[in-house]
């Protein structure tokens, strides 16, 4: 993450990041999350050829976040397919939580230097950042419970929507979710509303999948989708999708190393979310004259 000068008072309220708040149903529901009511999004925009940098100016925050005691638990992700950008996801139960959690760092003795420090050290490595606050929308949802630890590739849907046209997005989701439903199809999905910090109306469509495979439309999954909507329903969908200003797809890989989770989510994959970044190449010695 990062903040300049003065800026780095704001960054706390802006060190955004996801980790959906496990809801525990049982034995059995220990290894199933659902979307948190509200989402902090720090979007970061990162330089060409600064990639293996900024993870390793990254896996800095998590250390001195566990130093401090803090539980901002979050997941790290970047692109596979799309800009070059590392988003970072926090899932909060409401706005008033995330005040309470940004003061709780503010308070934290020696930790907000620490992380100017880290933010200093990471300004060469992005071109820019956004921050945003988005609220969690189950009608437009299919939101079955998931494995978090089991999920290591997020697909995201940004719909940029026309002023006044937020309906047609929703009448075309409930559709989508309808048949769904109707044809027992398994895929789900977390629709947000963003409430601040992107030119709107948007709404982002969070989409799990375990591998890259999984995208795929032409098995699993995505083969089902296609034979589930016939040509009057594929028809309806794109007479909605006019009132859009435009749909982006990025395909997101998880980031260990850039991701700060509770240690129980740890606990689910400790092979996978245990890694530590690779400990930069040692330069050979000089020859002795």
């Amino acid at each position: 993450m990062s903040c300049s000068g003065s800026a780095c008072s704001i960054r706390l309220a802006l060190r955004f990041a996801w980790a959906f708040p496990p809801m525990v149903f049982g034995a059995v529901a220990a290894a199933q999350d659902s979307p948190p009511p509200y989402l902090q999004i720090f979007r970061e925009e990162v330089k060409v050829g600064r990639t293996g940098p900024h993870v390793a100016a990254e896996a800095g925050w998590p250390r001195a976040f566990a130093k401090a005691g803090m539980k901002n638990y979050y997941l790290g992700m970047t692109t596979t397919y799309g800009p070059s950008e590392a988003w970072f996801l926090e899932g909060h139960s409401s706005i008033a939580e995330i005040e309470e959690g940004n003061k709780a760092i503010e308070d934290a003795p020696g930790l907000g230097t620490e992380l100017d420090r880290l933010a200093q050290a990471d300004a060469a490595n992005i071109s820019s950042a956004r921050a945003i606050l988005a609220r969690y929308q189950p009608d437009l949802s299919n939101g079955v419970p998931i494995d978090l630890a089991a999920t290591k590739v997020w697909e995201v849907l940004i719909f940029r929507v026309r002023p006044g046209h937020d309906f047609d997005f929703m009448e075309a989701a409930k559709m989508y979710k309808s048949t769904v439903e109707q044809k027992k199809i398994d895929v789900p999905w977390a629709t947000y509303g963003v409430l601040a910090g992107m030119p709107g109306p948007v709404y982002l469509v969070f989409l799990p999948h375990k591998t890259l495979a999984e995208i795929d439309p032409a098995t699993g999954t995505g083969a089902e989708l296609e034979k589930a909507f016939d040509a009057d329903a594929m028809k309806k969908l794109s007479t909605l999708s006019e009132g859009y200003e435009s749909v982006e797809d990025l395909i997101f890989t998880v980031n260990p190393q850039m991701s700060y989770l509770s240690p129980e989510l740890v606990a689910r994959d400790p092979k996978f979310w245990s890694r530590k970044p690779a400990a930069p190449a040692k330069k050979p010695a000089k020859p002795t004259e």
